[in-house]
């Protein structure tokens, strides 16, 4: 009896698991997903154009996916405390991150020892080029203004950015592109920097068209170049970096992601959900608006984004000397 008992056991327990790896390949777990809330955190203060950005791609998602989608802000470390509470989320779509290329740089400043590929990449959405700002009281009108400042005091101009994040990887970019050395001053998000540049607490500090709106509406802030290959049709009397001599181009991308090892299933409704709200006419007019680029890609095209993303970054990082050992 006691040996018929054991091999039932055993026998009950090799169907368990097999139909529990049959319903995860034949997508039966993701059969009724979504039932319930769905949670985006954004890693990052409420304000800041990650945020609004964010908060559009919410509303769009509960009309496709016919849930709420709530937008949970959870700021600090540049962008890593809100990334580890996703990383170690349950697996069930339901908890989404909202990213961009601070995962990468944080990783690679070591800031954070994850990275992209510790979560299962959804889609990208979005793609953001900043202008570079500063206060109207201070007396440069253009970047190049700004270099041949700097190249006369090296560490005179302060730059805002936040560390670990593209922020910090932009005047970076052009210290490296143009010999030249800035004193980058740690602000834990966007909606800081832009207050810090507008009270004249720091000279310089990139902003995208939606962060620094208001502030531009009413003369508080003055920008002097555009981080874009082309000129924004938002900021069309602000030129390129390139145009100005300064050989660079950044922008801020951003993505969903969800833990690691989420149902296949569970990642293509979502992807699919994210590419109804990328072809939305209501989406692509508001990202307009805010002087973003729609830049949807599917997570096949996404994952291959992300890994160029990241060697490119590391090579520039190096290049720059921010690179972690």
């Amino acid at each position: 009896m006691k040996r018929i008992f054991m091999i039932s056991f055993v026998a009950i327990t090799a169907i368990v698991v097999l139909s529990a790896c049959s319903s995860k390949s034949n997508g039966k777990g993701a059969e009724n997903y979504p039932n319930k809330t769905i949670q985006l955190v954004v890693p990052w203060d409420a304000g800041g154009d990650t945020d609004a950005i964010n908060r559009l791609i919410a509303k769009e998602l509960e009309g496709i996916l016919d849930t709420d989608v709530v937008v949970k802000n959870v700021a600090g470390g540049s962008g890593v405390i809100g990334a580890q509470q996703v990383l170690n989320a349950k697996n069930d779509g339901y908890t989404l991150l909202s990213i961009h290329d601070s995962v990468a740089m944080s990783k690679l400043t070591g800031q954070s020892d994850f990275g992209y590929f510790d979560f299962e990449p959804v889609s990208l959405m979005t793609s953001t080029y900043d202008a570079i700002a500063t206060n109207p009281e201070n007396p440069w009108d253009s970047m190049k203004e700004v270099i041949e400042a700097s190249k006369e005091n090296p560490g005179s101009i302060s730059y805002a950015a936040s560390i670990g994040s593209t922020s910090q990887l932009e005047p970076a970019l052009i210290q490296a592109a143009e010999d030249v050395k800035f004193n980058i001053v740690g602000y834990d998000g966007t909606a800081k920097r832009m207050k810090a540049v507008v009270a004249n607490d720091v000279d310089l500090g990139s902003v995208s068209v939606v962060a620094g709106k208001d502030y531009l509406a009413d003369d508080r802030m003055k920008l002097l170049g555009y981080t874009g290959e082309e000129r924004s049709p938002a900021l069309p009397d602000v030129p390129t970096l390139k145009e100005q001599g300064i050989d660079v181009v950044s922008a801020t991308n951003r993505g969903i992601v969800v833990p690691k090892d989420t149902p296949d299933e569970i990642v293509k409704k979502l992807s699919d959900a994210l590419e109804k709200v990328a072809k939305s006419d209501s989406f692509k007019k508001k990202m307009e608006e805010l002087g973003t680029d729609v830049n949807y890609k599917g997570t096949k095209e996404y994952v291959e984004f992300l890994k160029n993303s990241k060697d490119s970054m590391e090579k520039s990082l190096e290049k720059s000397g921010l690179l972690a050992e």
